[in-house]
Formats: structure tokens, sequence, C-alpha cells
């Protein structure tokens, strides 16, 4: 613990520069032009309610932010009217007091006379007020828009610049890594900082906490595989099997079993087991499934190893070949019939190319089982 607490500190005393070399010759050390520094990490340390912010006090004269050595001006403040500058040391130069300041992302600092500045938060644009990781009241958790038509933008910090508009991946869950509290025109609210996979990669954000529901998202249009832990419940995943187009086989599948139910469950423990899962990877596995919560479990390997073996064939020949391995199984289509008080689990992906597993060839994943709960 005390080790991560001097590291930490290290850390906010590098962003300071004010950290020099133990045991090092004076020259060494890093080169300052002030004196007096006192050393805050209120923000560093996200403790808005002691954090000391600053606006410029003109947004029209010419007010520099300066290097450490004072010898390079860095920012002007007049050309960023709309921010709030958070205090992260004071000193003195000469007999003038100066402020360390930073934006809030941490992208801009240096040293500010002080009187050019005035405390508080700026009263244009939108100003961070608080930043909070703690889980889960802030952190943590899968969440997704509250409407798939309705415009949500991911906006950056300064609520200045869309990144997103998450209506246009209303598919996809959100995990929310901190929350902060912006002021606008003296109404705060609370935004979420989450992610969504684009296709030029991954992009970050703010979003309003409004807009966004907790929970994993059950719109999978526009999806080519969602996979089984990504359901919440077997209504979901059953929607999901009549609306995909890429699942045409798994509609033609549950078919054969007219009268017993898709369960969400049994479909996670068939997909994932060692045979129905990872025999398409290896030829020697257990044939057990695992069968927790379930009695009287049937597995059908001859189906799922033809499947994969035959993974390019078209649905109709898949289809014929089905019916006549489970025939030879023992379950004709009159005794499907009569599995009303069996539960279904199958899980297919039928060879076809899944961004999130390999974008960079086609995946086949095939899984079927019956069983009693």
């Amino acid at each position: 613990m005390h080790k991560r607490l001097g590291l930490v500190a290290a850390s906010f005393a590098v962003a300071l520069g004010l950290l020099g070399l133990a045991g090092q010759p004076a020259s060494a050390a890093v080169k300052t032009a002030f004196s007096n520094i006192q050393a805050s990490s209120d923000f560093m340390y996200n403790s808005y309610t002691k954090v000391v912010a600053y606006h410029a006090k003109s947004t029209t004269k010419s007010a520099y932010i300066w290097n450490d050595t004072h010898t390079k001006k860095l920012y002007n403040l007049k050309s960023y009217p709309t921010y709030s500058w958070y205090q992260l040391a004071t000193a003195t130069k000469g007999q003038s007091k100066w402020v360390q300041v930073t934006n809030f992302p941490g992208t801009k600092r240096g040293w500010v006379w002080r009187g050019y500045l005035t405390k508080g938060y700026n009263t244009k644009g939108y100003q961070v007020t608080s930043k909070r990781y703690a889980q889960p009241t802030y952190a943590g958790g899968q969440y997704h828009v509250t409407s798939t038509t309705k415009n949500v933008y991911m906006w950056d910090w300064s609520h200045t610049k869309v990144r997103a508009n998450l209506k246009n991946y209303a598919n996809q869950s959100f995990g929310r890594r901190h929350s902060i509290r912006l002021r606008h025109n003296g109404t705060e609210s609370w935004y979420y900082y989450v992610d969504i996979k684009t296709n030029k990669g991954y992009v970050y954000g703010y979003v309003a906490a409004s807009n966004l529901a907790e929970g994993q998202t059950t719109y999978h249009k526009l999806t080519d595989t969602v996979l089984p832990y990504q359901f919440v419940s077997s209504a979901d995943y059953m929607n999901y099997i009549k609306t995909n187009n890429y699942q045409k086989l798994t509609r033609a599948m549950v078919a054969l079993f007219p009268n017993t139910p898709v369960d969400l469950d049994l479909t996670k423990i068939t997909a994932y087991s060692s045979l129905l899962a990872e025999r398409n990877f290896h030829e020697d596995d257990d044939d057990d499934v695992d069968d927790t919560n379930y009695t009287k479990l049937v597995s059908f390997p001859t189906v799922t190893k033809y499947l994969y073996d035959h993974r390019t064939a078209s649905n109709a020949t898949k289809i014929a070949a089905v019916k006549k391995l489970l025939a030879e199984q023992g379950y004709t289509q009159a005794k499907r019939n009569q599995l009303s008080d069996y539960k279904l689990g199958i899980y297919n992906i039928n060879n076809i190319m899944v961004n999130q597993l390999n974008p960079n060839t086609k995946t086949a994943w095939y899984g079927l089982a019956i069983a009693k709960e």
C-alpha cells in the first residue's frame, strides 16, 4: 500500500514538473523560474469538493500560460473562453503570485499570473464539477441507449465536439469507465464515459446518463453475431433467432423441435461445453456436457460434428443431414414432436465473418442439446 501511494505521489510530482532526482546535484533538478511552490493534489485525486477552479478574467485581452522556466508562452487564455482551469500549484515569481493550472483532461498545463484569473467555474460552456470512479455507483456495469431511434450523442470532455451518434450503435452495450458531473447554464447533469466499437476502432466519450439504461442491449438488428452471454433472457435470444439474417440455419433447426422451447441457460451450457464449443478446435474432447441444474440432458455430437465438417454446405443440405442424424440417434420427427417437457439449447455461428471474434477469417460454431430443467 505504501509503495502504491508512493508511486501515485511521484506521478503527481512529475505532472507538476517538480520532481528532482534524489542525491543528484542541484543542477540536475527540474528547472523552474518560480519560488515557494505549494503543490495541490486535489485535482489529481479527483477531490472536487476541494478543487480550486478558475476562469479567465477577460476573454478579449491576451493573457498567457507559461512553461516552468517562464521562457515560452504555451497558451493564450482568450483562445479558450469557455474553459475552467484547475489549480495544480501556487508559487511566486518576484513579488507576483502565480498559479499552475490545467484543463480538465490535463492536455494543457502551465503557469499563469494570478491577476489574469477569476476564481470559480466558467459560466460559459460546459464545466466539469465532479469526476468519480467508485464502483458500482459511478463506474462499471453495462449500459445501452434508452431509445433506438432518438439521436444520442457522445461528446468530448468539453461538450463541443460530437464523437458519435449512439443511435447508430444501438445494438451495442457500453461499459462505463467513470462518471463526470457537468454544469451548463446553472444546471448540473451526470455523464458517463463509455466506449463503442466502430469500423475504425474504438471511440470513447461522454454520454448523458439520462440517455442510457443499465443492462445489456436487447436490440440485435444489423448485428452479425451475438454471443450467448450477451443475451439477457430466453425471450431476448429467441427474438434474435427469429429476426437475425445470419440465423436462418438456427431457425430451421428450432423448427425441428416444434414443442420444445429454446432456453438461454441451456444454450450457454451447450455453446460453451467442451463437446459443443471447443470440439471445433480439438478432436479428443470429452463428450460430456455440463448438466448443472438440468436432468436427462441429451447432446447430439454427430450433428454438431457434421455441421462443422460441412460448414460450407448449403443450409438445405445441412438440415437434411441433421434430420437424418437425429433419427439415427432415435429422435425422429414423431419423437421430437413429443418433447414439450424438455428445453432446447442451440447456438450456431454458421461459417460467417464475425468481427468481435476473428475479423480475418470465417467462424463456424455449432451446438445442440435438449434437457429437462
